[in-house]
């Protein structure tokens, strides 16, 4: 069984779910002071304007970097 729940509000909110013998329970807390540096698999060290978060399998992290096409990128037909 699978239950998908969505918090459309912007205040605090309690979650009951209640499957046969078992009852699985949550609060949500939003916060509206969340940033990306603030996450823990992102590094926002040294970004500059126009970089894009990158996935570094190395780290761990998704790291500010310059995005660069290892060859020229052609779209052909279809409707975009």
């Amino acid at each position: 069984m699978v239950t998908n729940v969505t918090i459309t509000t912007n205040s605090a909110s309690t979650v009951s779910i209640k499957p046969p013998a078992k009852t699985v329970a949550f609060t949500a807390q939003p916060s509206s002071n969340i940033t990306l540096g603030s996450l823990t698999n992102v590094d926002v060290a040294n970004v500059v304007n126009g970089q894009s978060l990158v996935y570094n399998s190395v780290t761990g992290k998704f790291e500010a970097n310059e995005v660069r096409a290892s060859q020229p990128t052609t779209l052909v037909g279809g409707s975009f």
